[in-house]
């Protein structure tokens, strides 16, 4: 990869970011609206929160690469991001149809696959086991609701 391609991506994967971030804040912020649950207590807490620090991470990637941005067209080589992006935006709206533990498991296996993993017993352990400690943590332990 030239550097003219790690500068350009570094552009894309900044604004991609951005856009998932304010995505995320509102999106938290309108269904935390509709779940009339104190903040502390909402599931849209965690999802705002890191939303909230992404945003700045993502201006900090764009101003990065906003001097290398591709003046002249060229080939797009930004299609890792926006699998991951749209898989995101799937799997925060498959939350509320399939719930917290099956939407999860879902998008971590596809993740850890395209991802380059090839092993079905790590990727599925994985897929399986990760939103279960994160269900017992917070739903049980911290008493958070879950999407």
């Amino acid at each position: 990869m030239t550097t003219h391609h790690k500068h350009s991506m570094t552009c894309y994967e900044g604004i991609a970011f951005l856009l998932l971030s304010v995505s995320l804040i509102v999106y938290s912020l309108v269904n935390h609206a509709e779940a009339q649950v104190e903040w502390k207590q909402s599931p849209y807490l965690f999802p705002l929160l890191i939303a909230v620090f992404l945003l700045p991470l993502s201006l900090s990637v764009i101003k990065q690469g906003a001097k290398q941005c591709p003046q002249e067209s060229g080939k797009f080589q930004g299609k890792p991001t926006l699998v991951m992006v749209a898989a995101t935006a799937l799997y925060i709206a498959s939350m509320g149809l399939l719930g917290f533990l099956v939407s999860t498991a879902l998008f971590l296996l596809f993740i850890i696959r395209y991802l380059g993993e090839k092993r079905w017993v790590v990727t599925i352990s994985i897929a399986i086991l990760f939103p279960v400690v994160l269900y017992l943590l917070f739903a049980m332990l911290l008493h958070v609701m879950l999407p």
